[in-house]
């Protein structure tokens, strides 16, 4: 029996290394881009809309999606500065309980 990051177990080119939220009507990855210095949010169902710059202080199309990124470029930046149990996926070490 394989361990993914998700329910889904999504792989492919380094998906599972993001940040992921898939529920519902949304599936999205979050990344922290080290060039612009910021959190980036793409639509996994639809890849062609790329990635978008997120800025919590702006919000997101609904409250609902703005709670989702918010917790998405959270989870970003604290993977970014290390912190523990925040690190990226593929660090992680998952074990069967």
């Amino acid at each position: 029996m394989g361990y993914g990051t998700s329910q889904t177990d999504i792989k492919m080119n380094g998906i599972n290394r993001q940040p992921l939220y898939i529920k519902g009507e949304y599936s999205l990855i979050a990344r922290y881009n080290k060039f612009d210095d910021c959190v980036e949010i793409a639509d996994i169902n639809n890849p062609s809309d790329g990635w978008v710059d997120y800025d919590p202080t702006q919000g997101a199309s609904s409250d609902e999606l703005t709670e989702i990124c918010n917790s998405l470029y959270d989870r970003c930046l604290l993977a970014e500065l290390g912190v523990e149990g925040f690190t990226p996926a593929n660090e992680h070490i998952l074990k069967r309980v």
